[in-house]
């Protein structure tokens, strides 16, 4: 049986918007994107289980995805506007995207496989 190749992005850095309940919005850095789910590093933790929007920027086609967080651990600390904060990274899988945003992740993968080509 033939094996697709898994398109992971390795830690390439790229600021996405991250929503969820009673959370606002805010920005995170997203480190790992594949079809299946993301990695992204922050700096409130997330709930478990919990469900969020992470919006891509618009160089990736600004699609929304709704992950589910499967862990959330700290990452260290980190200099942010001269203040020293907590980071954590979290890890999202996309279980229930809709045709559109399969298709707009899908694109997305492929504009970063091609940027780490050049």
């Amino acid at each position: 049986m033939a094996m697709t190749p898994e398109r992971r992005v390795a830690r390439l850095i790229v600021p996405a918007q991250l929503a969820g309940p009673r959370r606002g919005l805010h920005q995170v850095r997203l480190l790992d994107l594949s079809a299946q789910g993301a990695r992204i590093e922050h700096f409130r933790p997330l709930s478990d289980w919990a469900l969020y929007l992470l919006e891509l920027p618009r160089a990736l086609g600004g699609v929304r995805l709704q992950g589910e967080v499967l862990w959330c651990r700290k990452g260290g600390r980190k200099s942010v506007a001269g203040k020293r904060l907590v980071s954590y990274q979290s890890g999202l899988a996309f279980r229930w995207l809709r045709p559109k945003q399969r298709a707009g992740l899908t694109a997305a993968l492929e504009i970063l496989q091609a940027s780490q080509q050049s």
